[in-house]
């Protein structure tokens, strides 16, 4: 695992820089691009990249046979990947299994018209159905990663959120807890669905702590349409705050990370200990996630793997086109000083 101490030493700044960055200070005034520098160091020290030897041979191979270009769609632009890390990490393992894999990818938009000479596409985000619908029609060899639309001729890289959700819940079971809040977002805009809400998540957790006869409106705060982002966490949080008064919850399952962060920093500006009062824990296992004050509980969603298998899927449409195919990932429960069991007075 990367210390504070090797980013700081490859992205040439002090270790007080990067602990306040990582835990998104507000008072701190550095450039956006010392931030942005930070934030990818992170992320490439703390990839841990999986290889076998017939990976190692396809390399060998393609980096013979294909010297051909990719076209890159992001959702999140570089000025916006800040308020969720998590398209940047997925960004990171694309980019570093094209080059691997002897692609270069090219950072398009749809009126692009450098999109004539590229072989497909990797699109990474929650795109609405008129963008997925024109990026199909300049080339219909695309890997769409995030995107919760039905397929039609495309394939998607997703994680398995469902199961995120229960991990984290049945944590908190396990700890004890019963007063167990939600805090989060969706962006309709950008999702399908016919439920009331689309996000495996949000549904996960209404379906489970109903399941166990927990489930409290109170303890619901969920924006309909809005980005999830650290702000966004510690407004809803504030928020909540002023509605519970003293009918505390004892922990909070946050929508992501950087919503976690939020929830956390305004905890803390009211002067509510984690996890002694209040236990939180997030989704996605972030590089910051094992930096911040306390270290994050969170479950990883291995999104540097999503752009890498978004890669090799690509080029399995490019040399043999079959059925459009729906990768799930699965996740994994990574435990630290955010949660703990909730205290006897609660």
């Amino acid at each position: 695992m990367a210390t504070i101490s090797d980013i700081a030493k490859q992205a040439h700044v002090s270790i007080s820089t990067v602990s306040r960055v990582l835990n998104y200070d507000d008072s701190l005034s550095v450039t956006e691009a010392t931030k942005r520098k930070v934030f990818e160091t992170a992320e490439a020290l703390n990839y841990t990249k999986y290889k076998t030897k017939q990976q190692k041979r396809r390399k060998q191979k393609s980096n013979k046979s294909f010297e051909k270009n990719i076209a890159l769609f992001q959702w999140r632009q570089e000025d916006e990947e800040f308020d969720d890390l998590y398209y940047m990490s997925i960004r990171v393992g694309a980019e570093r299994a094209a080059q691997r894999m002897g692609y270069n990818l090219i950072k398009a938009s749809t009126d692009s018209a450098l999109l004539k000479s590229v072989a497909g596409s990797i699109c990474i985000g929650k795109f609405d159905a008129p963008t997925i619908k024109r990026i199909l029609q300049l080339n219909e060899n695309a890997v769409f990663i995030g995107s919760n639309f039905p397929l039609k001729n495309f394939d998607t890289i997703n994680s398995d959120y469902e199961q995120a959700a229960e991990l984290a819940l049945k944590h908190l079971l396990k700890l004890g807890h019963k007063k167990i809040a939600f805090i989060g977002a969706e962006e309709h805009d950008n999702l399908h669905g016919y439920r009331q809400y689309r996000t495996p998540v949000v549904n996960t957790y209404r379906d489970l702590m109903r399941h166990y006869q927990l489930f409290d409106e109170r303890y619901f705060y969920v924006n309909n349409n809005a980005r999830l982002s650290v702000q966004l966490g510690q407004k809803l949080t504030h928020e909540a705050l002023r509605s519970w008064e003293k009918r505390l919850p004892t922990a909070i399952l946050a929508a992501n990370d950087a919503m976690a962060i939020g929830v956390i920093n305004e905890l803390t500006a009211q002067k509510i200990t984690v996890p002694a009062q209040i236990s939180v824990i997030g989704i996605n296992d972030l590089s910051f996630a094992q930096y911040l004050n306390p270290p994050l509980t969170t479950v990883k969603t291995f999104t540097e793997e999503m752009g890498e298998v978004g890669m090799i899927t690509l080029q399995r449409r490019i040399e043999r086109p079959s059925i459009a195919q729906r990768i799930v990932l699965s996740t994994e429960l990574v435990i630290r000083q955010s949660t703990a069991a909730p205290r006897l007075t609660d």
